[in-house]
């Protein structure tokens, strides 16, 4: 039976977390937000039938042209392609109609690879966990950069160094940033002669420490301030006893990988396909 595509309201909260809690194929990754947070925004999108919620899917673009599937569930006895073919052109237009170029979205279970496919995804890379298992930080060779706590007025310098030091599927903006700022325990910058160069922040999942993000310009790459900045990190992490320790690169990210290696850190097998596609035509639709 057909369903009817249509923007979620706060009227839907009760039906989308039942739905997101109690059912098998549901994957939310809101970073900073919640999900009541977004349920009026025009990317969050509800598929119901004969009264009742059967799917969601939340799209969230912020400082960028990537536009993010943050939120996905589906009712346990649908099919998520079927509804997902019938939902697309809605939820794309929504997107593009944001100012989104291209979305994106994760892949934490193999249930949504087929999804994405369905409506013309591809696959552009893999995002690998790698975890330290050990409070081992190898020693460091000095460098004129100085380490300190990110203060609020760094945020768009900070933002500045993102853009140049990441494409524009990974960019974190000035709100992404801030809200990181106001919410994680540990964030730092490196600067040089009072110019930010690089930053890093970690976060913590009860004794779980996750090292979430690591930056620097282009220009400073090359001199230690990476690595600077993963000791500070660990050391913070390390202090408290946290355990274990985690990050995550992109699979083809060999450089990163090499300083994460030399810092004790392993591949998990934990591996996220990132599928996406561009949004052409539609804004005015």
């Amino acid at each position: 039976m057909w369903a009817l595509a249509r923007p979620a309201t706060r009227a839907d909260r009760t039906a989308i977390l039942q739905l997101v809690r109690g059912h098998r194929r549901t994957q939310l990754a809101l970073d900073w937000w919640s999900l009541e947070e977004w349920l009026e925004a025009p990317t969050a999108w509800v598929m119901e039938r004969m009264g009742q919620i059967v799917a969601f899917w939340l799209g969230v673009q912020v400082d960028s042209p990537v536009a993010w599937l943050r939120g996905v569930a589906v009712a346990d006895g649908e099919d998520p392609v079927a509804l997902f073919r019938q939902l697309w052109p809605h939820f794309a237009r929504a997107l593009a109609r944001q100012g989104a170029e291209q979305v994106v979205g994760m892949a934490y279970g193999e249930w949504l690879e087929p999804v994405y496919q369905a409506v013309g995804f591809a696959r552009r890379t893999v995002v690998i966990t790698l975890r330290k298992e050990d409070w081992r930080i190898p020693e460091i060779p000095a460098i004129p950069a100085h380490i300190r706590r990110a203060a609020l007025a760094d945020i768009p310098r900070i933002a500045e160094v993102d853009r140049q030091a990441f494409e524009p599927m990974w960019w974190y903006g000035p709100t992404i940033l801030t809200r990181a700022w106001r919410q994680v325990p540990h964030f730092i910058v490196a600067e040089e002669e009072g110019e930010i160069i690089g930053y890093a922040f970690t976060d913590l999942y009860g004794m779980h420490g996750h090292i979430v993000r690591l930056a620097v310009h282009p220009a400073y790459q090359g001199r230690a301030i990476g690595a600077r900045l993963l000791a500070e990190s660990l050391r913070y992490l390390i202090d408290l006893g946290a355990y274990p320790i985690t990050l995550n690169t992109q699979i083809e990210n060999q450089i990163s990988q090499a300083l994460y290696r030399r810092f004790g850190f392993r591949p998990t097998g934990q591996e996220i396909s990132i599928w996406g596609c561009r949004l052409t035509g539609l804004e005015g639709l």
